[in-house]
């Protein structure tokens, strides 16, 4: 069965390069699960840049600012008062998504396993296990969507993240929260090399965290972050984990295999999002797999390295420099680097420059404010600076 592009995975990576392509060219999207969606293995939390009009059925919450949390008692609030980010109800978000892109012509396949992926002449043939047969499937181009196991990635002999983050959460019922703010904690003894977090979503408070380099499972580090006054009494409803990959490779192209989302390792090694960077590399993945179809040209193909690393790339780029100067810091530093930032100008200019999607458009603002960075760490302004 040939396709002139096929899709593994069908999160919002892959759903969003189907639904751009499926009005001009014959699209396959290749899922794993029965259901795409679950199991669950994201906080939910997205900038509203990544919610499209048709999706907003699956929002739960609208949140304006965050509440950091030192290892040394302080409390950062940073209070944007308006809406920075969005809760939603991961799987029926990603249901939106998957049955638009199948609406627009898109040919599912759920239920799956992409056993190996090899590129053949000019095309790329997929082996997968469906109803425990296996099948075979063909494309002139693929995009992989594949989550951070990428089949598609192996494939293409594109190495893997830098930095892999173990993450486990848990939904609470019967605990206050307030409805506007995040939650956010920090300390090498709450979640080494990342940060612990409770997002107010309805009825319920998703709580969870990351580690990186542990020798414990981040279960370990939950349970104690559990026993915090503000989530004694919750019952846990649910639970999910997942891993994140941070750091991304050189390119996200080999041939006519392109990668986006968790596959090319495009999660924001800051905050762990990768839903905005996701869709938007899958937007630009397509149109250089339509324009390919189109001309036949392979610089077409080419073209996606350069347009993901001017779009987004370079926020990338700079926030894993950040995220090694953060990861370096002991917990009395943590504690002095947020109250250096605890100044009324200071979240005056985060308030009203702050974006989640491209920060670094603070960082010369940041130095020109807080000159005590200088001196607190030369690492982390040579990050903010190049």
């Amino acid at each position: 069965m040939h396709s002139e592009v096929l899709i593994i995975g069908a999160g919002p990576t892959g759903s969003t390069a189907a639904g751009c392509l499926a009005d001009r060219h014959d699209v396959m999207i290749i899922e794993e699960h029965d259901t795409p969606g679950l199991p669950i293995q994201c906080a939910g939390l997205i900038t509203p840049r990544a919610m499209p009009e048709f999706a907003r059925g699956s929002l739960i919450n609208k949140i304006r600012g965050a509440k950091i949390h030192s290892p040394l008692g302080f409390t950062l609030t940073l209070d944007a008062r308006d809406t920075k980010a969005l809760v939603v109800d991961r799987a029926r978000f990603d249901e939106c998504l998957f049955h638009n892109s199948v609406d627009l012509g898109a040919e599912p396949l759920t239920g799956a396993k992409v056993r190996a992926v090899k590129a053949v002449d000019g095309h790329v043939r997929v082996e997968a296990r469906v109803e425990n047969n296996i099948q075979e499937f063909e494309g002139t181009v693929l995009i992989g969507c594949d989550g951070y196991r990428s089949i598609a990635r192996s494939a293409a002999g594109i190495r893997g993240p830098k930095h892999m983050l173990s993450g486990f959460q848990v939904d609470l019922i019967g605990v206050e929260h307030d409805p506007d703010f995040v939650n956010l904690y920090i300390g090498n003894k709450v979640a080494p090399g990342f940060f612990a977090w409770s997002i107010p979503a309805g009825d319920l408070v998703r709580v969870g965290l990351c580690v990186w380099k542990s020798d414990d499972p981040p279960s370990v580090y939950l349970k104690k972050l559990l026993s915090r006054p503000e989530f004694r009494g919750g019952k846990k409803i649910s639970s999910s984990a997942g891993k994140i990959p941070v750091g991304t490779a050189k390119t996200a192209i080999c041939g006519n295999i392109l990668l986006a989302g968790d596959a090319a390792c495009h999660a924001k090694p800051l905050s762990g999002g990768g839903v905005f960077t996701g869709i938007r590399g899958a937007q630009l993945a397509s149109g250089c797999a339509s324009r390919y179809l189109t001309t036949m040209q392979e610089d077409e193909l080419w073209k996606y390295d350069r347009m993901w690393k001017d779009d987004f790339g370079r926020e990338l780029a700079s926030a894993f420099r950040i995220r090694k100067v953060f990861v370096s810091l002991s917990d009395k530093k943590m504690d002095r680097a947020l109250r250096i930032f605890d100044d009324p100008e200071m979240l005056s200019l985060i308030r009203d420059r702050g974006d989640i999607d491209y920060p670094s458009s603070l960082s010369p603002y940041v130095l020109k404010l807080a000159p005590k960075l200088a001196h607190f760490s030369p690492q982390l302004i040579e990050s903010l600076l190049k």
